[in-house]
């Protein structure tokens, strides 16, 4: 009985897995591999380590390191990937580019590609998105891993309606996006609150008088 052939080998015969781009789920065994080897690939380029190269792709971790010294001419540098949302927590950019990257992974989760494909076309699509892009591709990685233990859920925004992702011991009503909004505008109305003296920032609306102005919304 004649073995499955790869299309590579044979283009006029088409593989199981059809001409999708992601053949997770091909029967061909070196068609299979040699999508791994790819993905493993392109996630070096994009600044995964070798370990989470290993965890995304399922690849033996020997090959994910000598994969990696081949390519970057030195081996993986050391260090775990994050375990706490402690660093996204320090400033709202980041919780704001967090929500965009979970909103992404959504999508992308339901089309059945392979982990290690979703996690390289988020990371593309949200660098492309970000103007200034915060999160690496292991912290990319990381807030969908939040979601699923519970760590953050999602919330809607008191001041927009939009939903956004908050840690699960937040008190906070706003999206981060309108956090940074606010912080030098009317709270009511949203007018630009002008500065006082000494580059104090005015805590009373010089348009509608609303005096609820002390700070960004929580």
């Amino acid at each position: 009985m004649r073995p499955a052939i790869c299309s590579a080998l044979a283009p006029s015969i088409p593989p199981p897995c059809g001409r999708r781009l992601d053949r997770a789920g091909c029967d061909v065994e070196l068609c299979i591999h040699a999508t791994r080897i790819m993905e493993a690939i392109r996630l070096i380029h994009l600044g995964a380590r070798a370990g989470l190269v290993c965890q995304l792709t399922k690849l033996e971790k020997s090959t994910t390191n000598r994969l990696y010294r081949q390519l970057c001419g030195a081996p993986s540098p050391p260090g775990q990937t994050p375990f706490t949302d402690t660093w996204y927590r320090e400033n709202d950019v980041r919780m704001l580019q967090a929500t965009l990257v979970w909103r992404l992974h959504q999508r992308l989760v339901q089309t059945g590609r392979s982990a290690a494909r979703i996690a390289i076309d988020v990371y593309q699509a949200y660098t492309r998105l970000a103007r200034e892009p915060q999160l690496d591709l292991t912290r990319t990685v990381f807030v969908p891993r939040l979601v699923a233990m519970e760590t953050w859920h999602e919330r809607v925004c008191k001041f927009c309606g939009m939903t956004y992702l908050s840690a699960v011991d937040s008190n906070s009503v706003a999206c981060p996006g309108c956090r940074l909004y606010h912080l030098h505008r009317c709270h009511q109305c949203g007018s630009p609150m002008e500065p006082q003296s000494r580059g104090r920032r005015r805590t009373v609306c010089g348009h509608c008088g609303n005096t609820h102005n002390g700070g960004a919304p929580h």
